[in-house]
């Protein structure tokens, strides 16, 4: 990447709102490890603007908080009440509680991500699926992630094992 522009959060919100609201997509680089792993600490992030009735269940959102913080989680859950769309929302790994989110603070939606120089687009099928089963786990998230990283940490040493034991 050449030059990049570090931003602290205040001035990233500002100029997220400012281009968003323009209809211009943004790129960043993602920080925290709530995501993971579909969404890992350094990846690239594009995010593009939303209109209220395109973002689904399963869908990555780059939002606000009350606190002016920004923040990028999985819609697990939508509602309309006295007319306002409400988000129900939470991180892959984010062991709390969803958050409640009025649409309006949604700024974008995920549409791309970067890691380690490949670029995967997220609306095709494949990642269709693969958000509405993020979603679908989300409230089991407590125990499903811990199991999840066991296994992937026991699968690697036996596939290193396995290698070892074919390269001699």
């Amino acid at each position: 990447m050449k030059n990049p522009i570090l931003l602290n959060n205040s001035d990233l919100l500002n100029l997220s709102r400012n281009l968003l609201g323009k209809g211009t997509s943004i790129r960043f680089q993602a920080k925290g490890f709530s995501m993971r792993p579909f969404i890992q600490d350094g990846d690239f992030i594009t995010v593009s603007p939303v209109e209220n009735s395109s973002v689904r269940i399963g869908d990555v959102v780059f939002y606000s908080t009350a606190e002016n913080n920004t923040i990028v989680h999985r819609i697990i859950k939508k509602y309309k009440k006295n007319g306002r769309m409400t988000l129900v929302i939470k991180g892959d790994a984010s062991f709390g509680s969803p958050e409640k989110v009025d649409m309006q603070n949604v700024l974008g939606k995920v549409v791309a991500i970067e890691r380690n120089g490949r670029g995967e687009k997220l609306d095709t099928k494949l990642y269709r699926i693969i958000g509405l089963f993020f979603a679908g786990i989300s409230p089991f998230s407590r125990w499903v992630y811990p199991i999840g990283s066991r296994v992937k940490h026991k699968g690697r040493r036996l596939l290193g094992i396995i290698l070892r034991s074919h390269q001699s």
